[in-house]
């Protein structure tokens, strides 16, 4: 294989339907390693769209001499998704729900069939944060659970599904988010647990990701004091070598999370990426900015140490060698993996509170509108597709809004909520539409339901089409709710304090 140069330890994102043509000629003359397509940036628009876009980016590479470069999504489902024409699975947490591990493994195949069909050999999933804190807003359902060894399950499930398939999986965000109150898209985050704690809750789902075969694992920007009391882990060699390498014996590529997050712009972009490859990382993903996108290389070219910069190259070099991949000419029939993300959106549904009695028609649905909807096409509108989904159950006999008003009229009021419990408007909204009855539908976190612990609540865990879906049918009384709640639900006191 050609010997890589330092621009192998360079990932980049872009904007618009095509690579840009100084990206496609850095990934010639190898100053580019690896690529990020991101739904929000326009990437990812239709099939012939991306496989055309990365047909052109293997072609650069080609030209230069140089092994096809790795191409990488997030394709975790739920909340969480890059590419809508292809199957789109529940959030981790519906997982967890249906209480079988093998759906996890089941999934990650089947998305990562979907993805190798379009060229894409790396999918950063899964989610091995711990939701322990219920007002996380950035982890929340794409957790598996707030149980260190249920996560570890299915984490390892779904590792096990995606390599088998030979698409490298990404345990995130090591050293673990899961116990933030705090976004670190928006701020650096701090963990102050002791190391038991994070020996017992944080790392054991990254171990069971590893002992799985996980080929990559990306830091977190969160700073953990116990392990370092200054750096982030992104740029913590005490984290990423001593922790990561030497107690956990992991050896495969390490990569950082976009280094566009507030929880690391405090840092210069240069600094990062010197300080980051110094402290263990091999892959820094510099999602945006052309110019130092095309820095980045030199940079680590004179002010990295060379053993470093060898060791890095080598686990770069090892990767691009298993999971750099021609365009491939077929495709995959999808119908089997639309099937197998209908079944487990139909059993993570849950049910919590007291009994849910028969709806019988008419019923009235306020929806609340969620404060961020998915910039994939095809997830845009969760409102329009439970509102077809209900119609198609009872007809004109259902009463939609979006508004967060209560629909006039007679029949049960079902009040359908997203990540109100974040919200204070929208969670007063909730109990003051449920104080006198009626049924709650959390379509995106389950702790919702903790907003009004008097009323029935039926949980989704994600509001994609399948997971409405699933939930009209169990609200008709087509289908049971037999999901197992996979999180402590908190009281209503707790999620304010």
């Amino acid at each position: 294989m050609t010997r890589l140069g330092t621009g192998a330890l360079v990932w980049a994102g872009f904007d618009g339907p095509t690579v840009p043509g100084p990206l496609l000629d850095a990934i010639g003359d190898g100053r580019i390693g690896g690529l990020l397509l991101f739904a929000f940036r326009g990437n990812v628009r239709s099939k012939a769209q991306v496989r055309a876009m990365l047909g052109e980016a293997q072609e650069a590479a080609r030209r230069g001499g140089l092994p096809p470069v790795p191409v990488a999504v997030d394709q975790e489902g739920g909340s969480v998704v890059r590419i809508g024409y292809r199957a789109v699975f529940p959030s981790a947490m519906a997982i967890a729900a249906t209480g079988d591990p093998r759906n996890a493994e089941l999934a990650a195949r089947a998305v990562a069939l979907g993805l190798l069909a379009d060229g894409i050999t790396v999918n950063h999933a899964p989610v091995c944060d711990v939701n322990v804190e219920p007002r996380n807003p950035v982890i929340g359902t794409r957790s598996f659970s707030d149980d260190p060894d249920r996560v570890a399950e299915f984490a390892a499930a779904w590792v096990r599904g995606s390599e088998s398939a030979g698409v490298a999986t990404t345990p995130k965000h090591f050293p673990g988010h899961g116990a933030t109150s705090l976004d670190s898209h928006f701020t650096r985050p701090d963990v102050d647990a002791d190391r038991a704690t994070l020996d017992r809750r944080e790392l054991a789902p990254f171990r069971a990701a590893f002992t799985a075969g996980a080929a990559m694992v990306m830091t977190a920007h969160v700073r953990y004091r116990v392990l370092d009391p200054s750096a982030p882990a992104t740029i913590s060699r005490p984290i990423l070598t001593d922790l990561l390498r030497g107690e956990l014996g992991f050896a495969g590529l390490c990569v950082t999370d976009s280094l566009d997050m507030n929880g690391i712009a405090d840092v210069p972009v240069e600094e990062v990426v010197v300080t980051g490859v110094e402290a263990g990382v091999d892959a820094m993903m510099v999602t945006s900015g052309l110019e130092r996108q095309l820095a980045a290389a030199a940079w680590i070219a004179e002010r990295v140490r060379p053993e470093r910069i060898r060791e890095a190259l080598g686990r770069a070099e090892r990767f691009r060698e298993r999971f750099a991949r021609d365009l491939p000419k077929g495709d995959v029939d999808d119908e089997p993996a639309r099937r197998l993300a209908r079944e487990i959106a139909q059993a993570a549904i849950t049910h919590v509170g007291p009994p849910l009695g028969r709806l019988d028609p008419p019923i009235r649905v306020a929806y609340l509108a969620p404060k961020t909807v998915s910039p994939v096409e095809e997830l845009a509108d969760p409102a329009g597709a439970l509102e077809a989904a209900l119609h198609a159950r009872f007809g004109a006999e259902v009463a939609f809004t979006r508004d967060g008003t209560a629909p006039e009229g007679d029949g049960t009021l079902v009040v359908c909520s997203t990540n109100a419990h974040l919200h204070e408007a929208q969670a007063a909204r909730v109990r003051q539409l449920l104080a006198h009855g009626g049924v709650l539908c959390a379509t995106r976190s389950p702790y919702d339901a903790a907003l009004v612990p008097e009323q029935s609540a039926l949980l989704s865990y994600a509001d994609v089409p399948v997971s409405l879906d699933a939930l009209a049918a169990v609200l008709a009384g087509e289908r049971r709710a037999s999901g197992r709640l996979p999180v402590r639900l908190p009281s209503a006191m707790e999620l304010v304090t």
